[in-house]
């Protein structure tokens, strides 16, 4: 428990300052810019956003060879990464608050949440089935 409170504090702090980063340019120039340094971390971002549900597949995938045990491991995988993608993504809203051509970013954003949810109530659905299966072999007698 206290490693994963360690944790979730070290992603706290290092969220925070990738937001400072981003908004030093506002606040040495006194208003609105161009929002130049955010655009490393947008790139990083927008590559996460994308990569999560190619991962999410490919271990979904993965995991019709496995156990039950690594099923409800990787759902809960799956869950914890579709919350990270939802912080991903308004992290990339934010950062193209000022640019007038998102709107092909927030397409991209917006389907790769739709194709990790998807793919998170698929493995919802697939292992509460077996977990069903299971026990009903286990209580048939």
């Amino acid at each position: 428990m206290m490693k994963k409170t360690n944790t979730t504090k070290l992603v706290s702090l290092l969220f925070s300052l990738m937001l400072l980063s981003g908004c030093n340019d506002y606040l040495i120039t006194g208003g609105a810019s161009s929002f130049s340094a955010w655009q490393p971390l947008l790139i990083i971002a927008t590559s996460c956003l994308m990569l999560i549900p190619i991962l999410s597949l490919a271990l979904l995938i993965f995991s019709q060879w496995k156990h039950i045990q690594f099923k409800i491991t990787l759902q809960r995988y799956l869950h914890g990464s579709l919350i990270l993608m939802l912080a991903i993504a308004w992290f990339i809203e934010i950062g193209l608050v000022q640019r007038t051509d998102s709107h092909v970013d927030l397409m991209l954003t917006l389907f790769a949440l739709g194709v990790q949810m998807a793919l998170v109530l698929f493995a919802f659905v697939r292992v509460n089935k077996q977990q069903k299966m299971l026990y009903r072999a286990n209580n048939f007698l």
